[in-house]
């Protein structure tokens, strides 16, 4: 008599089709089901079926909105023969998309392999049975759609209402009050505080302005690991933490905001986000400028490549080839003099890296850039600026007057901005108050009109912003001057961290002569407080590495 595997015991030895059982807690709160649990429930269904679990794969705190998981390497095993298939607590434990899910079943059942779910008996090899699997799968991912919209509503209202973060939890140099208070066991208003006896808050001060000055995160990173400073979960800090942390804005009073619009998925490397006021108080004092200049040396360090930013060389990131716009790298070369130098020029990289198919090429001594800078400095600037015509003609306008223009626009714009969040806060609470008040359509309506103008002011306030933060020369003189009087006495790495100050790029142009085989270079300085004559093509500024 044959007993059905059903019936089976649980397997020993090498006895049973090898499986491998894979656990995964959710992300979302209401679905964090205990690995343990989950566990049990497959070692029951291998005992009952006559398999055997060779191995567990197990994703703690995962959604399954996507696939980046170790359900990948699982599979990968499958298709090699390793086991016979993937045991799972529930199908959702395998993933809630629908698309992912029914590409990662099909390379499993492809390779041979099997998904089981050990609480929900479907035979998927009948049509009944797979169309059962197809419905848990479409209901799952249902399930997570649903989950995914209440927590967007969750988080607008936070942010629009509240003027707070998204996710309420600790940030460094705060206090932060829960809405329940386990000391008092009432509710209250949820709110931040900067901290005071902890000296957090004046560390999270000194870490901008040691970055502003020219520090890397790492090293920032590592001065607040070594005064004994942790994140608040305990952790020490390391670049990435640190970088996020900062440019979010939270320690300026600010929320930083993606565009709902953009489905781009990389929330912290998009350039599609905005920043609103927050409930929070700042760390800088009204009047100080520190945040604004952290915004701009991220824009100038952000256009350069890592290696360049940690300067060798004088114009380390700053070298563009003005035929394609495209960075120039220092390269070595032959000094009749010297021999073999290392930097010696500067070389179009996408001319070497399309072997000339790209570009005619471009290449200018080291040595003549760095005398020439000291010349524009000089003749051009320090000397007076109107005592020699630009390379680019600067604009004739009253910076003055621009400045205070923009000011008064962004005041009304930041009265504009209040209004429509506290409308966007009354039409959310009266709707919540009279529903019936709002046929099916209308509340949808105005409230994507409200958040549609919130948006446009929200550019507009950035653009004035910029208006009002236009730099002139002047503001730029006695910088030039101290740069000019110590230039043979700082380092290379110095000097670089101050021209970039100054200027957006330094351009060559190649020259062709004629009756000479060889061309030629001639060299143009594009400064920060005049017109950018490359802004049509911005992007093209990508980084050169030394």
């Amino acid at each position: 008599m044959t007993i059905p595997a059903t019936f089976q015991g649980s397997p020993t030895g090498e006895d049973g089709e090898p499986w491998l059982g894979y656990i995964r807690v959710s992300t979302w709160k209401e679905e964090k089901i205990s690995p343990e649990l989950q566990r049990s429930a497959i070692e029951a269904w291998a005992a009952r079926t006559g398999r055997r679990i060779i191995d567990w794969v197990i994703d703690l705190d995962m959604t399954g909105r996507n696939f980046k998981r170790k359900i990948m390497g699982a599979i990968e095993r499958v298709e090699t023969g390793e086991a016979r298939g993937v045991a799972v607590w529930r199908y959702s434990r395998f993933g809630r998309n629908r698309t992912g899910n029914a590409v990662n079943l099909a390379r499993l059942e492809a390779a041979g392999g099997q998904l089981e779910s050990a609480t929900e008996p479907v035979d998927a090899s009948t049509a009944i049975g797979e169309f059962q699997r197809e419905m848990i799968f479409a209901f799952g991912n249902f399930e997570s759609n649903r989950a995914s919209e209440q927590w967007r509503e969750t988080h607008d209202h936070r942010r629009d209402t509240l003027k707070l973060p998204a996710t309420g939890r600790g940030r460094f140099g705060y206090i932060w009050h829960r809405r329940w208070d386990a000391r008092t066991e009432t509710l209250q208003k949820e709110r931040y505080e900067l901290s005071g006896d902890d000296g957090a808050a004046e560390a999270l001060y000194e870490a901008y302005e040691r970055k502003v000055g020219g520090d890397a995160f790492a090293t920032v990173a590592g001065w607040l690991n070594a005064a004994g400073y942790r994140t608040v979960r305990g952790h020490l800090w390391d670049d990435s933490a640190l970088r996020k942390y900062m440019d979010s804005g939270f320690a300026a009073g600010l929320l930083r905001v993606h565009d709902r619009t953009c489905k781009c998925g990389a929330l912290w490397k998009c350039p599609n986000y905005t920043f609103r006021p927050g409930a929070q108080p700042s760390i800088f004092a009204e009047g100080d400028d520190l945040w604004d200049r952290y915004l701009k040396h991220r824009e100038q360090t952000r256009a350069i490549a890592p290696r360049a930013r940690i300067a060798t060389y004088t114009h380390s990131g700053l070298m563009r080839h003005g035929d394609c716009r495209q960075g120039m790298g220092a390269s070595q070369g032959v000094s009749p003099k010297r021999g073999k130098i290392n930097g010696y020029s500067y070389r179009c990289s996408y001319y070497i890296r399309t072997g000339g198919a790209g570009c005619k090429g471009g290449q200018i001594p080291r040595e003549r850039v760095e005398n020439e800078t000291r010349k524009w400095l000089a003749d051009a600037v320090a000397e007076g600026v109107d005592a020699a015509e630009p390379a680019i003609p600067r604009q004739r306008r009253d910076v003055a007057k621009e400045r205070a223009r923009a000011a008064r626009e962004r005041a009304r714009l930041q009265e504009e901005l209040v209004k429509l969040q506290d409308g966007l806060a009354r039409l959310q609470a009266d709707r919540a108050v009279n529903p019936d008040d709002y046929p099916p359509g209308v509340y949808e309506a105005a409230r994507d009109r409200i958040k549609t103008r919130r948006e446009t002011v929200e550019q507009l306030l950035a653009k004035t912003a910029a208006i009002e933060a236009t730099p002139d020369v002047s503001d730029y003189e006695p910088l030039i001057v101290g740069l000019l009087d110590e230039w043979d006495t700082i380092n290379p790495g110095e000097r670089s961290g101050i021209l970039r100050q100054l200027l957006r790029r330094v351009a060559v142009y190649r020259v062709e002569r004629e009756g000479y085989a060889r061309a030629t270079s001639r060299i143009e300085f594009h400064p920060v407080w005049e017109p950018d004559p490359w802004a049509d093509q911005a992007s093209s500024d990508s980084a050169t590495e030394d």
